[in-house]
């Protein structure tokens, strides 16, 4: 997968150019997250292996630590994702009150 880039602008955008360029920046952010959950899947796959035979042979021990992890993990991503939702909805809110128009 490749990263995606930050587009060089000039910085000294109107108001309707903001509000674009804050969904733009939403979408990133979701491909970055899709990326990591993507990455952690395969982690996943790696420690279950293929046939759900656990090849390292982890302890009960090292299996709860994994399975913490992984939850720390969504919880951070369930974080990130109502933050971006806070943004969209912001982002609705004000064109619905009218306060900027599109080109």
């Amino acid at each position: 997968m490749s990263m995606h880039k930050i587009p060089e602008k000039d910085w000294n955008i109107d108001f309707p150019e903001s509000m674009i360029q804050i969904i733009q920046s939403v979408a990133l952010e979701e491909i970055a997250l899709a990326h990591l959950i993507n990455a952690e899947a395969d982690k996943i796959k790696a420690f279950v292996g293929r046939n759900f035979n656990f090849p390292t042979h982890p302890s009960s021990k090292e299996v709860v630590h994994f399975n913490r992890s992984i939850g720390q993990l969504i919880d951070t991503v369930l974080m990130k994702e109502w933050l971006l939702l806070k943004k969209l909805e912001t982002v609705l809110r004000v064109k619905e009150h009218g306060e900027f128009e599109e080109e």
